[in-house]
């Protein structure tokens, strides 16, 4: 309960700091009493599913309309808790493991194991690192500065550590064992000022760091930009009956914003923002182009699009794209990572037949590598919804040549839940991971600009019809994660397979 209240919208996440203290206790007492491997894996269990269980309630909130089999939402919110907690119950178990073959401590052992759950959790077609520690920090701008050493998961292994030493300051690994309880009754004492010393450290260091780090960011800004947030409820979005007042509605606000001094140097609309096939209905381009021409200001927008492969067939796409003075509207982005059984039903590689079964998916199509798309503020890449929330995609559009980034999202589906802000805290750590400017355009909100180093400069009110209009903030120098990538991860794994080889009980004997 401590660790699902750390996350937005409450800003309480300092109480990730503590939140492992109560199990990393009980996790204690069942190695001191010699608890099988089952018990120690139901332990974390337990507490997972009811940490997802209160984290994804939101699914049981989503909208009827942006769901085919409406009451499939209450089954969906207890799968998922059930399925997510899983990796907790890894984490507990793997610690266990670990700590019996190496002879270590959980101070050791549990941050490397629990970080290897989370690095499992967010791999793969289902990955799903929403909900990862790290994110419960965004909004200590001086804190997740480290992000731009190694990602949101060095900021993870940052509250690991912060609670194994809280644990041990407070009595916590006073015993590890029947036969060690004589040694540890004189020498725990002793450990226990160096673990408070150091969790006040933990904690400081990088708050002094990340403080210094933000008054030495680059301070000027460029062209403005102006992310135009449509407020388009889904019963009238998805109605099919509605494009040409949805459109108009778009056309008219993006007037509105490139009448302003000085103009803006691209409008942005948000995913499928009308919910047509903008760049396949021949009217609706020309509208948008139109517009464009007259204004002299490029549009970026997200749509459905499809295109066909060397049999003929269709294939449909999330996709965004940028409408040009010119009339251009390539290149197309299509998204690479769609949401699992949401936009396309996972597996289907390995068993076709899995896209026949019907919950009321998108069965799109994922798009192959970034794309990079010119502009009067310098080269973007675009980041669509779900997308946000992977790190290894922002690096990789960094990589490209991307010089700030685009988050195109509809979370109307969400309400006015915790999830909409979740979602929103995710992508601020895009832009610090990689020393980029981020522009956030959502239907219904979070619009918000994030500079560089995390910071937000401007956002616009959820569930109201406006537009942000601000200067993009400047790209900062390029960071240790955007050079190395996920080296934490790969750190906990070399250590993991040591703990596991035994190499430290070797040592000491």
């Amino acid at each position: 309960m401590l660790l699902a209240a750390s996350f937005p919208p409450a800003p309480l996440g300092f109480l990730a700091w503590f939140a492992f203290v109560p199990l990393l206790v009980v996790l204690q007492r069942r190695l001191d009493a010699g608890s099988s491997l089952r018990a120690t894996f139901a332990l974390g269990y337990a507490f997972g599913f009811m940490f997802y269980l209160i984290g994804t309630s939101w699914i049981a909130r989503l909208s009827n309309v942006a769901i085919t089999v409406p009451w499939l939402k209450y089954p969906a919110w207890i799968a998922a808790a059930a399925y997510l907690a899983l990796f907790a119950g890894l984490a507990t178990v793997l610690t266990a493991w670990l700590v019996r073959r190496s002879g270590l401590s959980l101070t050791v052992c549990f941050p490397v194991a629990y970080l290897l759950a989370e690095e499992l959790r967010a791999s793969g077609e289902l990955g799903f690192p929403w909900f990862q520690p790290g994110y419960t920090q965004h909004a200590y701008p001086p804190l997740i500065q480290i992000a731009s050493l190694g990602s949101v998961t060095l900021v993870t292994l940052w509250i690991l550590v912060v609670n194994v030493l809280l644990w041990r300051a407070f009595g916590g690994g006073a015993r590890v064992g029947a036969a060690a309880i004589v040694k540890q009754r004189t020498s725990t004492p002793r450990l226990r000022p160096l673990a408070m010393a150091g969790a006040a450290l933990a904690v400081l260091l990088p708050w002094f760091w990340g403080s210094h780090a933000l008054r030495a960011a680059p301070k000027h800004t460029g062209i403005p930009v102006a992310l135009v947030q449509g407020n388009i409820p889904g019963a009238i979005k998805w109605a099919g009956t509605h494009q040409q007042a949805i459109l108009d509605t778009f056309l008219r606000l993006t007037a509105q914003a490139t009448d302003t001094s000085p103009k803006p140097g691209i409008v942005i609309w948000p995913e499928t923002a009308t919910g047509s096939y903008l760049r396949r209905q021949l009217d609706q381009t020309l509208a948008v182009v139109g517009l464009a021409a007259r204004t002299g200001v490029p549009i970026f927008t997200g749509y459905a699009d499809y295109r066909l492969d060397s049999l003929g067939r269709v294939l449909n796409q999330n996709a965004a794209g940028a409408f040009a003075p010119d009339g251009a509207t390539e290149p197309s982005y299509a998204k690479r990572h769609l949401v699992p059984f949401g936009e396309r039903m996972p597996f289907q590689r390995l068993m076709p037949a899995l896209g026949r079964i019907e919950l009321g998916q998108a069965e799109w199509t994922a798009g192959q590598g970034p794309v990079l798309f010119p502009s009067a503020l310098g080269p973007f890449a675009c980041l669509i919804c779900f997308e946000s929330i992977f790190p290894s995609l922002a690096r990789a559009d960094v990589h490209a040549g991307a010089r700030w980034l685009v988050n195109i999202t509809n979370d109307e589906w969400f309400g006015d839940s915790p999830a909409l802000y979740q979602h929103a805290a995710m992508a601020v750590f895009r832009a610090v991971e990689n020393h980029v400017p981020l522009a956030r355009c959502a239907n219904t909100g979070l619009t918000l600009l994030v500079d560089a180093n995390g910071r937000i400069v401007e956002r616009l009110p959820v569930f109201r019809t406006a537009v942000l209009i601000a200067p993009l903030p400047a790209p900062g120098i390029p960071t240790a994660y955007a050079r190395l990538g996920d080296w934490p991860g790969v750190l906990a794994l070399v250590a993991g397979l040591a703990l596991a080889a035994g190499v430290t009980r070797g040592a000491r004997r």
